[in-house]
């Protein structure tokens, strides 16, 4: 029998007398609570931050990893999966998506469009848990192709467009799927007409205006809590949420998220995050950002590549955007941008950057561990690590093989899909 023919049958085997326990009732659609403990055997474990294990063994128990390495033993209660010429890597993270904000459906729920600047608006208001939108199959789809955890984003329509959302694919609701909010705040550079500008120094005049009506509103506010103090009985200021979350970004409590593609675009966001401290800044797209590579990584700028994986420059030469920058020093995530390229073809979007020269390593990086240092959750997810949430994909091959398929997939230690054909 052929390899893949075996491992197939192997994972079917395998998937169907696992099902058939009471407690993996319903497993390979919805998360279902099933955290006991699980080995998986014999695989290439790609841990990303501590190497490869060839022939290697991962045991979890009630959501979390215990153990990682060679000839491990099955706990008596443990169930076990022969994960024998398969490959288990971290479930995988996009750090720039719509997904779950309903754009193919109400069109514009990703972008309020009330005006310039929106920076109380939460992208989680937005949000349709799976089951309730028309195309909730998207987040099947991606659970079937690896992806255990997006950052999903208000879209580029204002200049500040509000506040990002960290979600895990598994729960009942959207608030059950929250793995960190607010994620960090969306910003938009570029000469669309936002409402209200008409140029692209009107659209960083909105950004600067943001940032001083903030900064004087968390004055007046230390005022007041001096008088209070100091004895006064004054009222309080009216509150502004608009300002509140600004104010978190000028206190350096919120990164900042820039879309930005052109060289000038790319120039501005680096200009007002060194004329404002902003907070782990990264970019988005970044189409042009090889031109300053150099500079974005003496400021730790992380740049946030796609849906374009390629680009070319004035001669017509083709430059690997993330090998280019990972070469100059810059630390990237690949991302998808769904639904500009949906959610599911993720691991394919690193993939081409690994046909024109990106490493294999590099490219795992960039959608599993550096997307969680992104949004600080990297004590959580993004490697394989003990202690860290049993987020795992099995593949029958190659992750990066376009007809290497997902067998299993494990959010918080439950399994939340088996391919079972």
């Amino acid at each position: 029998m052929e390899k893949s023919a075996s491992i197939k049958l192997m994972v079917l085997l395998t998937a169907l007398a696992l099902i058939c326990m009471p407690l993996l009732a319903g497993a390979g659609e919805e998360g279902n609570g099933d955290t006991g403990s699980w080995l998986i055997r014999g695989a290439e474990i790609r841990t990303v931050t501590r190497g490869n294990i060839h022939g290697g063994d991962i045991l979890f128990r009630n959501g979390v990893i215990s153990e990682i390495g060679t000839s491990l033993e099955a706990p008596g209660d443990a169930r076990v999966i022969d994960a024998s010429g398969m490959v288990v890597t971290p479930g995988l993270i996009d750090s720039h998506s719509h997904l779950g904000t309903g754009v193919t459906w109400l069109k514009s729920e990703e972008n309020d469009g009330s005006g310039p600047s929106t920076p109380h608006m939460r992208i989680l208001d937005s949000m349709h848990p799976e089951g309730i939108v028309p195309h909730a199959g998207s987040y099947r789809d991606a659970l079937a192709e690896g992806v255990t955890t997006v950052i999903s984003r208000p879209g580029s329509g204002n200049v500040i467009g509000g506040q990002s959302l960290a979600i895990k694919l598994s729960g009942g609701t959207i608030d059950d799927m929250i793995l960190k909010h607010p994620a960090d705040m969306k910003m938009a550079m570029g000469r669309k007409s936002y409402p209200g500008t008409r140029t692209r120094m009107g659209v960083a005049q909105v950004v600067r205006k943001a940032m001083r009506d903030a900064l004087e509103y968390g004055r007046k506010w230390e005022r007041y809590e001096e008088k209070v103090q100091e004895g006064s009985e004054l009222p309080p200021p009216e509150r502004n949420l608009t300002n509140e979350a600004m104010l978190q970004v000028l206190k350096r409590e919120l990164p900042v998220h820039i879309h930005c593609s052109g060289i000038a675009d790319i120039l501005t966001a680096v200009r007002l995050g060194d004329e404002f401290g902003f907070y782990k800044l990264s970019l988005a797209h970044g189409d042009e950002s090889w031109r300053i590579a150099d500079e974005l990584a003496e400021r730790g700028i992380m740049v946030v590549v796609g849906p374009n994986i390629v680009v070319y420059d004035e001669a017509g030469n083709l430059i690997n955007l993330p090998s280019y920058l990972v070469e100059h020093g810059v630390e990237i995530n690949i991302m998808t941008d769904t639904d500009i390229v949906q959610q599911e073809f993720l691991r394919h979007q690193a993939a081409v950057a690994i046909r024109h020269g990106l490493s294999q390593e590099e490219a795992l990086k960039a959608i599993t561990i550096n997307p969680a240092k992104l949004i600080e959750a990297e004590d959580r997810i993004g490697s394989l690590e003990k202690g860290k949430d049993a987020d795992l994909a099995i593949f029958d091959g190659d992750p990066f093989d376009f007809q290497t398929s997902v067998q299993w997939v494990f959010i918080d230690g439950s399994p939340i899909f088996v391919k079972t054909d």
